[in-house]
């Protein structure tokens, strides 16, 4: 009978239910991917203009800088320096930073003002007469900067689109300092296009009152570009809070830009950096996208019917040998299940017979050391007796008592292997330390191998010296989730290779129950041996 895959109309339905769905796609994935964009675009565009002020914060703030340490440089002035070294060291200073050309400061001692004016040229600078307007309103900053009242770093904007500045006065006792700049905004602009030239925006910069301090279109500086009490430009906002964006039509580009500021951003000045970004940029990117997502849709269409198409043949013959496969693959499946739970049960049989021999060894040995034990007990103390026969019997209880999955709670093992250790001190003496025991709480309600910490302590008691001068000092800790036990080691040589019966019967253990991490060795001067405790559920 012939497969409905092998049906030419099926494989037509197919190809169109595909070409329908890949198209959808293709749709909803370009509208999804272009509002991403626009989402990625203002993104950028707000890293582009936190950029930007933070170049022209640091732009200006290497401009300003001169006059704030010359303020802070006048105090520390010797009074008689001579007047050629004073000007020297303040023209150094207020002349700094390469845009700024001009410079000038005042002093006033008494009754006398002196106005110094320098400009810089080609090779450092010079001693000018000081322009009647620049030095009017230095006399009338001088009149309104009072030390006690502190305004701040005063600006004004000359008809000739000179920016003058005047800082704060200070006093020393060669008189009170006014120090300013003077700078050609149109010089300074084009000294800031060297900034970034390769940036695909412009910035501007407007002063509290609106007018434009720097722009690219020159013609703009100077005049008043916004209405502080109309402009949302003049609204407060918090200088780490996302900046404001609009779209406006570029006077100096003549296109749409969106428009990115935040109010007072030049530290101290109260002036705003204004930075456009031209939309024609995200608009061509979008196009471009949206172009390539068509054409991807269209291939990936072509490509998966010529696969249906070329694989459509081989569908059966292919399906027929996957399930032939597959049916090997159970088949093997099931065999190795079997193969784990024969080896799991040879794994369980062989911990139950070793721990059947090892509760066979103790029960005659053991018994025989107690009962030497309490026969000179008895003489000795007779309390001490009564409990020593008290603890022999629960030791023995616990040894027969029946656990038929191999494990015991920790409680009970530690609470055997105290009973345990109270008959070994007792025959023993100071020849064994007394036990040191620290078990997290969260341990307790696990499980270990049945009388595993017993076995180990057996091991270590026959297996090593004991004697006043050498005393064993056994531990018992939680490290992790893992019980760690661990003995001094002073091995005795008159002991025989017991083959490590114990040992394997606790190996034995954890490997039926999935766990290798049981391990034992020697650690420097220790014996330490690592039982993991498990947390089973039924």
């Amino acid at each position: 009978m012939k497969l409905a895959l092998q049906n030419p109309k099926y494989l037509i339905v197919i190809g169109l239910a595909v070409f329908l769905c890949i198209t959808g796609v293709t749709f909803f994935t370009g509208r999804f991917l272009e509002q991403r964009i626009n989402n990625i675009a203002d993104f950028a565009g707000v890293n582009v203009y936190r950029q930007k002020v933070l170049v022209y914060q640091y732009e200006f703030g290497n401009i300003l800088k001169g006059t704030q340490v010359a303020a802070t440089l006048f105090p520390e002035l010797r009074n008689d320096i001579s007047e050629e070294s004073l000007n020297q060291t303040l023209g150094t200073v207020l002349l700094s930073d390469e845009k700024v050309k001009k410079a000038w400061y005042a002093i006033i001692k008494g009754k006398d003002t002196s106005f110094v004016y320098l400009v810089r040229d080609a090779a450092s600078f010079q001693k000018t007469a000081i322009p009647s307007d620049v030095k009017n309103w230095a006399r009338k900053q001088f009149l309104a900067n009072d030390t006690s009242n502190v305004r701040g770093p005063q600006t004004e904007i000359t008809p000739a689109l000179h920016l003058l500045t005047a800082s704060n006065t200070v006093e020393s006792e060669r008189g009170r300092l006014l120090t300013g700049l003077d700078i050609d905004l149109v010089e300074l602009q084009r000294a800031f296009i060297s900034v970034d030239v390769k940036g695909m925006s412009y910035a501007m910069v407007v002063n509290e009152n609106g007018v434009c301090i720097t722009s690219p279109n020159e013609q703009q500086i100077g005049k008043q570009l916004f209405k502080p009490k109309q402009d949302t430009l003049f609204n407060p906002l918090h200088p780490y809070a996302r900046p404001r964006s609009q779209v406006v039509e570029s006077d100096y580009l003549g296109v749409p830009v969106t428009r990115y500021y935040i109010p007072n951003m030049i530290n101290g000045l109260n002036w705003t950096i204004v930075v456009d970004i031209p939309n024609l940029v995200l608009e061509e990117d979008v196009a471009q996208i949206r172009k390539y997502s068509i054409d991807m849709g269209l291939i990936a269409v072509t490509i998966i019917l010529g696969l249906i198409w070329i694989y459509q043949r081989k569908w059966q013959k292919e399906f027929l040998l996957r399930r032939e496969v597959e049916i090997n693959r159970q088949e093997l499946s099931m065999e190795k299940q079997e193969l784990k739970l024969l080896a799991e049960t040879h794994e369980k049989d062989n911990a139950m017979l070793q721990l059947s021999k090892l509760k066979e060894k103790v029960n005659p040995h053991f018994l025989f050391n107690s009962l030497s034990s309490l026969n000179a007990l008895i003489a000795q103390d007779a309390e001490l007796a009564k409990a020593f026969v008290v603890k022999l019997s629960r030791v023995y209880r616990y040894v027969l008592e029946s656990y038929p999955s191999g494990l015991a709670p920790v409680a009970d093992e530690l609470r055997f292997m105290k009973e345990y250790f109270f008959l070994l001190k007792i025959r023993f003496g100071d020849a064994l330390e007394p036990l040191d025991i620290q078990i997290e709480e969260k341990l307790l309600e696990g499980e270990i191998p049945f009388m595993s910490l017993q076995t180990l302590i057996e091991n270590a008691v026959k297996h090593n010296i004991l004697s006043k001068e050498k005393p064993l000092k056994i531990t018992i800790r939680s490290q992790g989730s893992t019980i760690v036990v661990s003995n001094n080691l002073q091995l005795r040589t008159d002991v025989k290779d017991s083959g490590k019966q114990g040992l394997n019967y606790l190996k034995s253990t954890y490997s039926y129950f999935g766990n290798q991490d049981f391990t034992f060795g020697i650690d420097q001067e220790y014996f330490k041996c690592f039982l993991p405790v498990l947390h089973l559920t039924e």
